[in-house]
């Protein structure tokens, strides 16, 4: 059955926000300058029209999202805790008396029940099977530490649980304390500056991708993924590789801004909440001006370091800008427990222990604008989202390095452990987005590879050498 997403759902997936893992610090920020190469560039057309293709077969495929396995009904678990209970776990505290070894083994179950009873991927990433041997060796790792007679303290707990889980939880939003389990697996982008190639022939398609040369033109480059770089070649084919991990954009102090680059429209936007004064109304106008953009031949749309906030203004700019609502090909869901329902009040507590799961099987957007989408490892939660709808949308191009994965699961809340008060972040819902591989900790991925720091000046570029900006 085609069923949209009902506008009661889509309100909940506003709630995605998200404090990204943390990055380690590039080697070179920003990029050394290019340095002009004899390197032809691809046909703009063609590769365009293949991003499209591309695309639009992720749209139109009739294989459908499937997320039932994950989403069964849980009403036998409604009773499992008291009023007291749930205000102690959504109510911020620290730790009142020294914890022992029995109220220290009590914090670490409570949490592995808050996870069963409460967290939107705990089937999605085994259930029972894997969380129940994962706390049994969370217990057992707590009692090694309190045998060695160190005093337990939060940050005890905290390193337990992120040792345990770190294996299993590939989680962008998922967080224990100030730490992220997902840390240790999270993938950056790498790259070799002033390195350009005309075709990619022979080489490892892992380690070379389309990028935007010295002058403008499409060709290919040698970037590629990693955690630490520690497992990248130091030469493929002719080459000697010199590894640099990307920067990353900066973050501007408002929440939506408007500009010209060298001619070319620019559309900013650095998060998806206010935080400041103003920056409400900068949202609003963001909401509102898609479709003054809808003529133009090419337009810019900034989103690096964007770590989030709400979907609602993106929806408002997509349909406008198109003239039809943002339908990307996406299952999403939201789990109605004791404690989702308490934390957020639009969740109905007549549905307790019950998912609520929509579909949308997807709308391919026509666009006769040519639209560069910047992005970076700081685009995150709904900062993808504008990456989500963008890959609905006919003639983009996405231009920086991978995102930062946090897809997988919305509406987070912080809950509190009962006796140390340790903050454990985590989502309520699920969400499958084009297809059912996992991007959290990887990212979306960049239809030309650049260092974001040097992403606006790139797609300049490119704008200039396909004269993009004849017409403006």
């Amino acid at each position: 059955m085609n069923v949209r997403l009902l506008p009661l759902v889509l309100s909940l997936l506003l709630l995605a926000g998200c404090t990204p893992p943390p990055e380690p610090t590039p080697s070179s920020s920003p990029a050394p300058e290019p340095q002009p190469t004899p390197v032809a560039g691809m046909d703009l057309d063609a590769f365009l029209a293949e991003i499209n293709a591309r695309r639009r077969a992720v749209i139109e495929t009739e294989a459908s999202l499937d997320v039932s396995a994950w989403t069964h009904d849980f009403t036998e678990q409604n009773g499992t805790y008291t009023e007291e209970e749930m205000d102690l776990f959504l109510t911020p505290h620290d730790l009142a008396e020294p914890l022992t070894a029995e109220t220290a083994r009590e914090d670490v179950e409570a949490f592995f029940t808050l996870l069963r009873t409460t967290y939107g991927a705990y089937e999605y990433f085994g259930g029972d099977e894997v969380f129940g041997p994962l706390e049994e060796q969370a217990l057992a790792q707590l009692e090694k530490e309190a045998a060695g007679g160190q005093p337990l303290i939060s940050q005890t707990i905290q390193d337990v649980l992120l040792d345990t889980l770190s294996p299993v939880l590939r989680d962008g939003h998922f967080r224990i304390g100030d730490q992220h389990p997902l840390e240790p697996y999270q993938k950056y982008m790498y790259y070799v500056p002033n390195l350009y190639l005309s075709n990619a022939d022979g080489l490892d398609p892992d380690y070379v991708k389309p990028t935007i040369g010295p002058e403008g033109q499409i060709c290919y480059g040698f970037y590629t993924l990693s955690h630490d770089s520690t497992d990248l070649p130091d030469t493929l084919g002719d080459y000697d590789l010199h590894w640099v991990q990307a920067g990353r954009g900066a973050q501007g102090r408002d929440a939506f801004t408007e500009y010209s680059y060298q001619g070319i429209p620019v559309l900013q936007s650095t998060q998806m909440s206010a935080a400041a004064p103003g920056q409400e109304a900068q949202l609003e106008r963001f909401a509102s001006c898609g479709g003054e953009y809808a003529d133009e031949p090419v337009l810019i749309f900034d989103v690096r370091a964007n770590p989030g906030g709400s979907d609602i203004r993106i929806m408002n700019w997509f349909e406008g800008f198109t003239g039809q609502p943002a339908e990307p090909k996406r299952t999403g869901g939201h789990r109605y427990s004791q404690l989702s329902c308490r934390a957020f009040s639009f969740y109905p507590e007549d549905e307790m222990g019950t998912w609520s799961v929509s579909e949308d099987r997807g709308a391919w957007a026509p666009s006769e604008s040519v639209t560069l989408l910047l992005i970076d490892k700081g685009t995150a939660s709904s900062g993808e989202t504008v990456v989500e709808f963008f890959h609905s949308m006919e003639n983009v191009l996405a231009i920086g390095g991978p995102t930062s994965g946090c897809a997988l699961v919305p509406n987070n809340c912080t809950f509190y452990l009962p006796h140390t008060g340790l903050q454990v972040y985590f989502g309520t819902g699920l969400t499958i987005c084009e297809t059912s591989e996992l991007v959290d900790g990887r990212g979306y991925l960049p239809d030309l590879w650049v260092d974001p720091w040097g992403a606006l000046d790139a797609a300049a570029r490119l704008c200039n050498y396909y004269s993009l900006t004849e017409d403006i």
